[in-house]
């Protein structure tokens, strides 16, 4: 099966690992331990023991230009530091001098409680750090609840600074702040990723913020039973088929921690891992049978998972074998437990990470079922689960700019831009170029493949140029997000993308480009372009933006998915515009009908749904609607590499088999007019035309428009 997360098992003759009895969690004492509950005059005490400095306290570490604080008697709140608060109407920040940097637990909680200063269910404001953004115009969206943002931060510098930003007319709020450390070894710097398979190194480089953490099949633990004042939920409103499942629970004195390994109680306490869910139907011949977790996550971000897990229902070694599963891709593959540690009941835990670009309509999936390797018992389980988002590119946790937002407009980043912008604006389109060369320099019996497209699948699943492509496309995503000079080329078309022998872009035809300054949005310009490829929102209004070119880009993935040109008179009227007529079928779920013949076959179904899918985005009606280039080159690049894996196992098979495929048939429904009154001959040599052959011969005149 495509792209395994292989799990190491280690050799038969395995040493038992030591391990310890269960005893309470070794106490972390934090080196830095902050605690803050914002606007009150007298110390509290949490309910789980901290307690948390008044406001006269903490003054040494406010700046702040005005000094509103409110308070309520009392409230349905789970502690009572959401009774008072802060309101800045202008910026504010709490600094604090950190004894040992690394990394630490930042908790922000709030609670919009009445007062007869500000709206707090109306206040809109920023949260960030000397690096890192936490909240991004955030509100409340009218929630009563008091509630808690959590994250853990690499502090590398001594000073660590919290930032309090309203916008205009607005105000920030805070009940109370917690900045505390967290043990060296929380974050590995290394985790498995999902897709490709391999390392995620550098781990320490990226601040996460937790979006659920789960006591799998297990009560909540609350921050009174955790050393780290951690939460854990239950899992059961997360649960896809709740009849599916079986809750485990055992005595917590049975969990026996490895002795000098990196999985500590700190890791997660025993009460996660003497609880568990497993297959309702254990013991059931059915090896499809799964247990899925649904979580709604932004499908702008990374995330990290971490599984945790520990064999408590076992009798004897070597008898659970199941396999793990995020949004269908499996993740760990025949999972033995009781090999890996050499004993039952002993915690162990995996960290995955998920790109973004794996993260389709917003949508986590877990899932645990059985190995197919055919022993032990048809059975899986799992203890924990935490999600985690990682801070992008930018270094932000909520949006698209980093802390400096929009204002990195060095001079020398502009003169960078415009040496180098329409080099790097073009890379992105290095893959499909290299299929022009491809075609070039088919074989002779072209004739029999007689389709451009039928080359799209070798020249990208060999060819290195489409990580140059992908490369570039990072580097167009900074020019329209992050630069002062954006770049518009305005007629992307599939003429005017060329490469040399070495797979240098060449770009043809830069008549038309425009350049765009920061924070303008738009350029009002006559409407110029090619027909078939141009924004229908900039045929409109007139304004051409970044997303103009991420239009026509969609068009251009159709052309070589159904190989034929954008436009085509010759049709009937529904089928003239290929970027209507591809999306009507897309809507229907028959876009597989229409592409071409010479992929059938040869095309992973998903490999295809999830290039189509980049293409029904980029042609979405709306600008603002529309990936950036990044995004589309992110979903691109996962197509390729399910088709490199499909086509590496169709090898495979045809090594085994010997046998030759059946030579694919063109069944698309052209329906074109007049069709009844020509031969035979000349229907064929129109469909010919329509596939790829005739389309793609203007490439031999390669002088663009």
């Amino acid at each position: 099966m495509a792209f395994l997360l292989v799990l190491i098992l280690l050799p038969f003759n395995v040493l038992i690992p030591a391990v310890s009895a269960a005893a309470p969690a070794a106490a972390f004492i934090p080196q830095d331990n902050f605690l803050i509950d914002c606007g009150a005059t007298t110390a509290i005490t949490s309910p789980d023991g901290r307690l948390f400095k008044t406001e006269p306290q903490a003054a040494q570490f406010i700046q702040a230009a005005d000094d509103f604080k409110i308070s309520v008697p009392a409230a349905d709140v789970p502690s009572p530091i959401y009774l008072t608060a802060r309101i800045f109407i202008q910026e504010a920040s709490y600094s604090f001098h950190l004894t040992q940097p690394g990394w630490h637990w930042v908790r922000i909680h709030l609670f919009p409680m009445n007062n007869t200063i500000f709206d707090l269910q109306k206040a809109t404001f920023t949260v960030t750090t000397d690096k890192y953004v936490l909240l991004h115009s955030f509100n409340v969206n009218n929630t009563n609840q008091a509630f808690v943002k959590e994250y853990l931060v690499n502090a590398t510098d001594p000073r660590f600074t919290i930032k309090f930003s309203p916008q205009k007319n607005s105000a920030a709020f805070v009940n109370a702040i917690e900045v505390v450390s967290a043990p060296d070894d929380i974050i590995n710097d290394v985790a498995s990723n999902l897709l490709p398979v391999g390392n995620y190194p550098g781990l320490s480089n990226f601040a996460f913020q937790p979006v659920y953490r789960l006591n799998v099949g297990g009560p909540l633990i609350t921050s009174s039973n955790d050393t780290l004042g951690r939460t854990w939920a239950k899992d059961d409103v997360y649960l896809k088929s709740p009849n599916l499942a079986k809750n485990v629970v055992v005595s917590a004195s049975i969990v026996k921690y490895p002795q000098g390994g990196a999985l500590t109680p700190l890791i997660a306490p025993q009460m996660v891992y003497a609880s568990a869910v497993e297959m309702a139907d254990a013991g059931v011949n059915n090896p499809k049978f799964n247990v899925t977790w649904n979580f709604n996550v932004d499908g702008a971000f990374t995330y990290l998972l971490r599984l945790h897990f520990c064999d408590i229902v076992s009798k004897a070694l070597n008898n659970l074998y199941f396999n793990v599963y995020i949004n269908g891709q499996i993740a760990i593959s025949d999972l033995d437990l009781s090999h890996t540690l050499g004993a039952l009941a002993v915690p162990y835990f995996k960290d995955i990470v998920v790109n973004s670009s794996f993260v389709s309509n917003g949508l986590l999936t877990v899932q645990i079922g059985p190995s197919n390797l055919g022993s032990g018992d048809l059975n899986a389980i799992l203890n924990g689960l935490e999600v985690m988002k990682m801070s992008n590119t930018v270094e932000s946790l909520d949006g698209e700019f980093g802390v400096d937002g929009r204002q990195e407009t060095s001079g020398s980043r502009r003169g960078t831009v415009a040496a180098v912008g329409f080099a790097m604006m073009f890379g992105a389109f290095v893959g499909l170029g290299a299929m022009v060369i491809k075609w070039h320099k088919r074989p002779q019996d072209w004739q029999k493949r007689n389709s451009f497209s039928s080359w799209l699948l070798p020249v990208h699943a060999g060819d290195t140029s489409f990580m140059s492509s992908k490369n570039s496309a990072r580097g167009l995503h900074y020019l329209h997000t992050g630069t002062a000079q954006g770049i518009i080329h305005r007629d992307v078309k599939t003429t005017n993308i060329l490469l040399d022998d070495n797979f240098t872009a060449k770009v043809a035809d830069f008549g038309l480009s425009k350049d765009v300054a920061l924070g303008q949005g738009h350029v009002s310009t006559a409407v110029k372009g090619s027909f078939g490829y141009l924004d229908p929102e900039y045929f409109r209004r007139q304004q051409l933006t970044d997303k103009s070119d991420v239009y026509s880009f969609g068009v251009v993935l159709l052309e070589a998915l159904c190989a034929r040109p954008a436009i085509n008179p010759q049709l009937p009227r529904e089928q003239v515009n290929l970027a209507d007529w591809a999306m009507q079928w897309k809507r229907k779920g028959l876009l597989d009908k229409i592409i071409d013949p010479l992929l059938v076959g040869a095309i992973n179904p998903e490999s295809m749904k999830k290039f189509a899918e980049a293409a029904e985005k980029c042609l979405a009606e709306h600008g603002v609607d529309r990936p950036t280039m990044g995004d589309v080159l992110w979903n691109l690049e996962y197509a390729l590499q399910l088709q490199e894996a499909f086509s590496q196992g169709k090898a495979n098979e045809n090594e085994q088999g010997g046998g030759e495929s059946t030579p694919a048939t063109d069944n698309r429904p052209v329906s074109l007019p007049e069709e009844s009154n020509k031969s035979p001959a000349e229907v064929q040599a129109t469909i010919d035309e329509h596939s790829g052959t005739a389309m793609f011969a203007q490439f031999a005149n390669l002088n663009g428009r």
